[in-house]
């Protein structure tokens, strides 16, 4: 087996395997913007009877089920992610046999074929297992685990291609750790968007830069951010966050600060180092300023489903970014 090692050369792959590879990723992000779509809209984002349609739950059996996710969501956003998702895995599942008949080619990487095509299996099982929406933990798994595979996936388009140089060695191998916690920072708060958005807490806070006048910190931790909670539902079928909402959405504010500013400072040295990794600063700042004005929009505008969607979607932007950056600042990407 052959993997990528820090030291090693751009993977020697085929034409037809770098070309899946590719198309791959524009599909995984389509299927990531598909799924926040349709997460959004199936919470309550841009119902007719807004904000009273939000969260409502409707039991069915043993089941429940977003009433939005039921009646509101166009039928049209439900069979493309649909069709792109088994086509996804299609591509990933002939990248995976093709990894393995090719595993004793020098440079051919096997590992992460197949770590994406097992990331495919399991999203599928969970998806169709436990489809509640009062179930915080399946939302949240749904998310990362796309995010996962888009970088994943990304990170071995990156490996097939010959990659621009930097031009200070030395600095970049500095620069290398600080890039990894960016990438930290950047996934926790994607994290914690996720769970706000898993816990119908969008609405806690509606006011900035507080939360409506409220002492958000008066809600246990542990219940606000305990992954095994389950939503209970009130009388009136809509889904209870009670106040572990506000210290969820506070928590994702502080959050979006501390990364906002050091991801804008990685990218400004990033922009300092010069050759190839110039660019991908200049895009890792833009991308930081369109995210911070999206979320203030987002909450300025009481939360439309086009500006959450694209706020979703330019964090994957964003991840893919500090991804690439690292990439470029690894030794393998010089040689």
């Amino acid at each position: 087996m052959n993997n990528d090692t820090p030291g090693s050369a751009p993977a020697n792959t085929s034409g037809l395997f770098t070309l899946l590879t590719f198309v791959s990723i524009l599909m995984i992000f389509l299927v990531v913007v598909l799924s926040a779509y349709l997460r959004l809209a199936g919470s309550g984002l841009g119902c007719e009877e807004w904000p009273a349609c939000y969260a409502q739950i409707k039991l069915r059996g043993a089941e429940s089920v977003s009433l939005a996710m039921a009646h509101l969501i166009p039928a049209w956003a439900t069979l493309t992610h649909r069709l792109v998702a088994t086509t996804l895995g299609a591509l990933i599942l002939g990248m995976a046999v093709m990894a393995v008949r090719r595993r004793k080619q020098p440079g051919q990487n096997i590992l992460i074929p197949l770590l994406a095509l097992g990331l495919t299996l399991f999203l599928s099982m969970l998806g169709y297992k436990t489809p509640s929406p009062l179930i915080p933990l399946v939302t949240l798994s749904n998310l990362l685990g796309g995010m996962a595979m888009l970088v994943m996936l990304w990170w071995l388009g990156q490996r097939s291609v010959p990659a621009v140089p930097v031009a200070d060695t030395a600095k970049a191998q500095r620069l290398r750790p600080w890039a990894w916690l960016g990438l930290v920072l950047l996934t926790f708060q994607i994290m914690l968007g996720g769970w706000v958005s898993a816990n119908f807490a969008a609405l806690s806070c509606t006011t900035l830069p507080g939360c409506d006048g409220a002492h958000w910190l008066g809600a246990d931790l542990r219940e606000s951010f305990d992954l095994f909670r389950q939503l209970p539902i009130s009388p009136g079928g809509i889904a209870v966050v009670g106040d572990a909402g506000r210290t969820m959405h506070m928590a994702h504010r502080l959050g979006a600060i501390v990364a906002s500013l050091y991801i804008g400072w990685l990218g400004w040295r990033a922009c300092t180092l010069g050759g190839g990794t110039r660019g991908t600063g200049v895009f890792i700042l833009v991308l930081l300023a369109a995210q911070i004005g999206l979320g203030l929009s987002a909450v300025a505008f009481s939360l439309p489903l086009w500006i959450v969607t694209t706020h979703n979607a330019t964090a994957a932007l964003l991840l893919l970014g500090l991804v690439n950056l690292i990439h470029l600042l690894t030794p393998q990407a010089k040689k």
